[in-house]
């Protein structure tokens, strides 16, 4: 209901099952929030992160969920699921029976790539973040009209105190909720939302530890753009179409700004960069150099592991772009600055 009325109740006549199916789900599994939280609130203010989570950083579309899938080879870390982002409230205790109807109600495969998901795959906590407070810009992908402001809760600029305290208890209450659930194992953690985020998480988890992933921004842009594409027909309440451009170039502007002013606060040994094209290429290579800058145990126990996840997707086959010279100009105009520092260069064009 504060969703519907921040967005003045704007909903296209198409989508209305669509609201009232999603308001009966949120009335159906309250009982199931109560419960949980009765049950659970005084341990959950008891518990104590012992091992620092490690963040996973990186623009939509730069091979964070690759990476992610690779650190969960470990079977001494831990990762949120799908099923936990989307119940936030009550996983703790509702996880059994109802990730199984989620399962049967889920498609094979995301829309915007072909990679397999169930229930149980690793997830973004943003999306938890998102259904407990409201305050994500994936909330925009509902309300495509009033997207831009959404966008202020990548940056987390122009937004109150009270706001930014609202986002911070939610954020502490999901860590503290899978620290219980995975028994006190290191949490894997990966949400692009999270690179324009470097000096909010460290005022939470001091010590956490932070792997950024960087990819040519040229194919960054065709990449996002098509998935968005894709998304937002699936996720929209509104009939109106955003410009997907505009969309992209903005969001990737304001988050590297932020990320390449705050990065330099992560104390040294917790922080490591890496290349996506180095890492496709040589994964297990990568993930050696991330275990030892990082200080990070069991890699021994997680490499057979990994090696056994790597073989069982080597057939996947990632989409590739024809890059067209007036797109790429485009991109190199808004965002050469960054495209310097990450140390790419304009690629071969094609004229349209």
């Amino acid at each position: 209901m504060k969703l519907l009325g921040e967005n003045q109740f704007n909903v296209s006549l198409k989508k209305i099952p669509h609201v009232f199916l999603i308001t009966f789900l949120i009335i159906l599994f309250s009982p199931l929030a109560i419960v949980e939280k009765v049950l659970t609130w005084r341990k959950i203010r008891r518990v104590k992160i012992k091992k620092p989570p490690v963040f996973i950083l990186g623009h939509w579309r730069q091979g964070t969920t690759l990476l992610h899938d690779l650190f969960n080879c470990n079977p001494d870390f831990a990762f949120m699921t799908l099923f936990e982002s989307v119940f936030p409230n009550h996983f703790l205790y509702s996880s059994g029976l109802l990730s199984k109807v989620m399962g049967s109600v889920l498609p094979e495969t995301r829309p915007q790539d072909d990679w397999k998901i169930n229930p149980n795959v690793p997830s973004e906590h943003d999306f938890a973040v998102a259904n407990l407070s409201s305050m994500s810009p994936y909330v925009g992908g509902y309300f495509p009209e009033n997207q831009d402001f959404y966008n202020k809760y990548v940056t987390l600029e122009d937004i109150t105190d009270k706001q930014i305290k609202k986002i911070k208890q939610s954020f502490d209450f999901i860590i503290k909720k899978l620290t219980i659930k995975k028994k006190n194992k290191r949490l894997i953690l990966k949400s692009p939302v999270d690179t324009a985020r470097v000096k909010f998480l460290l005022e939470l988890y001091p010590n956490a530890k932070f792997v950024h992933i960087m990819r040519n921004p040229f194919e960054v842009f065709y990449s996002t753009r098509r998935m968005h594409e894709k998304l937002v027909t699936i996720l929209q309440l509104q009939d109106s179409y955003p410009d997907l451009d505009e969309f992209v170039f903005t969001i990737f502007e304001g988050m590297y700004k932020i990320f390449y002013e705050e990065v330099g606060l992560i104390p040294e040994g917790n922080f490591i960069e890496i290349r996506y094209e180095n890492f496709v290429a040589n994964p297990l290579d990568t993930m050696t150099q991330i275990y030892d800058k990082l200080s990070l145990p069991g890699y021994e126990k997680a490499k057979p592991l990994i090696e056994e996840y790597l073989e069982g997707v080597k057939d996947y086959t990632p989409s590739t772009y024809t890059f067209q010279e007036e797109d790429v100009n485009r991109i190199y105009s808004r965002w050469h600055e960054i495209i310097e520092i990450m140390g790419y260069e304009k690629p071969i064009t094609k004229k349209i």
